[in-house]
């Protein structure tokens, strides 16, 4: 389930020059994708702070009207907590691992397929 997705690690760099550096390879990443989902992996982050809030956001500014699904993988649950306080957690979804957002439906289209599925078998079950 997991074609054509790709798994960007977030930049958790320790010194201001290094985020920087990081910060503009994830963006520049970003703009790479089309049509596929893009896995941003949290886990290498024990805790976020507020330009980390700041680079989520503008990563999900960045495939905003484009093809192009983003999925986070919050990685402890401090961060989960975190991205469900500021809502980012309603602009994307997040996932507690990788190997979840990789069995994530990857479009909206299969999500209606499963959906459908799930009726008609609801549907057969009480007739």
């Amino acid at each position: 389930m997991n074609a054509g997705r790709s798994v960007l690690p977030f930049p958790c760099a320790p010194t201001s020059a290094g985020r920087r550096a990081l910060r503009k390879d994830l963006l520049s990443a970003l703009r790479v994708f089309s049509g596929s989902p893009v896995v941003v992996d949290l886990s290498g982050c024990p805790t976020l702070n507020h330009e980390d809030i700041d680079l989520l956001l503008e990563c999900i500014a960045q495939v905003a009207g484009r093809d192009t699904q983003l999925l986070v993988v919050a990685g402890t649950r401090g961060n989960r907590v975190l991205l469900e306080v500021t809502r980012i957690s309603s602009l994307a979804p997040v996932f507690n691992s990788v190997k979840e957002a990789l069995a994530y439906p990857q479009n909206a289209a299969e999500i209606d397929t499963e959906d459908q599925r799930a009726n008609q078998s609801q549907a057969v079950g009480s007739a």
